[in-house]
């Protein structure tokens, strides 16, 4: 599901945000929609919340990301 607890929730969030928000739309009235949009609004807060926990608590640009691969490749090819 997730590579942690966090994103293992903001996952299931977001897996019943899709389901309910469509089935309210459709068929089950406006309670099941409200939920479903609670549950993508939710999922969506907790992603973006433990987005830092994947690059060390600093955010890097892919730019950054790529140039220190390239960088550790080279090191690498060296030793």
């Amino acid at each position: 599901m997730g590579a942690n607890s966090a994103q293992g929730w903001s996952l299931f969030l977001f897996l019943v945000g899709f389901t309910f928000l469509p089935a309210g739309l459709v068929y089950l009235g406006p309670l099941f929609s409200a939920i479903g949009m609670i549950c993508l609004i939710a999922s969506a807060v907790g992603f973006y919340r433990i987005k830092p926990l994947e690059h060390g608590g600093v955010s890097q640009s892919p730019q950054t990301s790529a140039a220190l691969t390239a960088g550790e490749l080279a090191k690498a090819r060296r030793v």
